[in-house]
């Protein structure tokens, strides 16, 4: 399994956020503490509390040189962060969100799933198709819904019993807490 550091930096690259830093230089990454996971802290509007713990974590904000806090587009690819199938496509309250079983996951007897939530899929995605690690598999999507949100990849991980069909998992399932486990993404 790849680990969240270097899918962070494989996000930088695909779209080339790093352009014109020198060859020991990186993307830094920054998390207000509402986007992180297992928080109920809410990085957004009144900045109080979610109704439910965070069960990923949000990636948007990154500088290339201290003076210069960025924040994502619509224009940011999505790669996937390691090989696997597409169990299911489905909406999510900002945009869509493709769940991806891991390929090693045949190897327990529960199913891991990396979660990419708040984009728009590539069009020529369909369930039931293999991934490829950092292939690009979405764009993240325009947060006009809710205006206090910048476009953000949310990012998650879960396990799941392998009875649980594909068409069910969705966010209904993963926020039920009912026969599935969150995975911190950071610690994989």
């Amino acid at each position: 399994m790849s680990k969240f550091s270097d899918y962070l930096q494989v996000i930088s690259q695909v779209n080339d956020l790093a352009s014109g830093l020198g060859n020991d230089q990186s993307v830094q990454w920054l998390f207000h503490c509402g986007m992180l996971f297992s928080t109920k802290d809410k990085w957004w509007g009144d900045f109080k509390f979610r109704h439910a713990v965070h069960e990923g974590i949000d990636i948007t904000y990154f500088r290339t040189d201290p003076d210069n806090l960025q924040v994502f587009d619509d224009s940011i690819k999505v790669p996937a962060m390691d090989n696997g199938i597409i169990v299911n496509i489905c909406d999510d309250f900002l945009g869509q969100t493709l769940v991806i079983e891991h390929e090693n996951s045949f190897v327990f007897n529960r199913r891991i799933l990396f979660v990419y939530a708040h984009i728009i899929p590539e069009k020529r995605l369909k369930i039931g198709q293999t991934i490829e690690k950092s292939e690009v598999i979405a764009k993240v999507c325009n947060t006009c819904k809710n205006p206090q949100l910048p476009p953000h990849l949310h990012f998650s991980c879960f396990e799941a019993s392998r009875q649980v069909l594909p068409k069910h998992l969705n966010w209904n399932f993963f926020s039920g807490g009912r026969d599935v486990n969150l995975i911190h993404p950071v610690f994989l």
